[in-house]
């Protein structure tokens, strides 16, 4: 009578205990790392779009350039 209720209680824990898809976990552990991967360069990525298109400022005065004559010597006319 004892021997019965091992073999069925072994059986039990035997059943339990590998029918536990260890595979499933180790995949969504690489998965949530390889989001946290995607998303941090998205973020990057994001960071750096706005220095590289930048929109010109339209309210901006327009001021002309110094000239670069002016702080140069003169030449000397030769008679």
């Amino acid at each position: 009578m004892k021997i019965p209720l091992i073999i069925g209680v072994s059986l039990a824990v035997l059943l339990v205990s590998g029918c536990k898809n260890r595979e499933a976990e180790a995949r969504k552990a690489k998965e949530a790392a390889d989001a946290k991967v995607r998303a941090e360069a998205a973020r990057k990525e994001m960071e750096a779009l706005p220095k590289v298109f930048q929109t010109p400022d339209y309210f901006r005065k327009n001021e002309p350039e110094k000239k670069a004559a002016a702080t140069s010597q003169p030449k000397k006319a030769t008679p």
